[in-house]
């Protein structure tokens, strides 16, 4: 169990730093961020784990 808290707790903390970089002064593309965090909150093992946890389906952002 601690090891699938870990894994969502390094997803959540890794959308944090994608979402920190792009509201940092300077340019930044907001597709390109959201694309990012697609990829990372939309991971198969990320998701996986996020229906382990909740013993139910969990929906995938993209199909």
């Amino acid at each position: 169990m601690n090891e699938m808290i870990e894994r969502l707790m390094r997803g959540v903390e890794a959308a944090r730093v994608l979402l920190a970089q792009h509201i940092r002064p300077g340019p930044s593309s907001a597709v390109d961020t959201v694309e990012r965090l697609i990829d990372g909150l939309d991971d198969r093992e990320f998701v996986a784990t996020l229906e382990r946890l909740n013993r139910r389906r969990v929906i995938r952002l993209v199909e």
